[in-house]
């Protein structure tokens, strides 16, 4: 259930997600947001919209192979808790990008123009 897997989720350390030229991802969003310091496969849209692996604003990790996830992991197991927050709190921080409440007012900001021009 969902309950569940919200607790799973929020005890967890790392969140691996592999599938490979992912549209969008809501899966790793959500992963991110429960604290989970996420790995997702370097192409689709972890690349392209959510995961930041920039120095000093990484919220996430990208891999293509076996041996990248590994890294990955190992990397975060060796990490100190406060680099591990560090990460948690600039991927919490940047899953708001994808909230319904900003999906709403992009929306909006898109469509008015249209909608008004159609109705005049």
């Amino acid at each position: 259930d969902y309950g569940s897997l919200l607790t799973e989720m929020s005890e967890g350390l790392i969140g691996v997600h592999t599938m490979w030229n992912e549209h969008f991802g809501i899966g790793i969003v959500e992963m991110m947001a429960a604290g989970l310091l996420t790995i997702a496969h370097r192409s689709g849209g972890p690349l392209r919209d959510i995961i930041i692996e920039e120095s000093g604003a990484r919220n996430g990790f990208l891999a293509v192979s076996a041996q990248e996830y590994a890294a990955h992991i190992a990397f975060i197991l060796g990490m100190t808790e406060q680099g591990r927050e560090g990460v948690r709190e600039r991927a919490r921080s940047s899953v708001n990008l994808f909230s319904s409440q900003k999906f709403d007012t992009s929306w909006t900001r898109a469509t008015d123009p249209i909608l008004k021009s159609k109705s005049s």
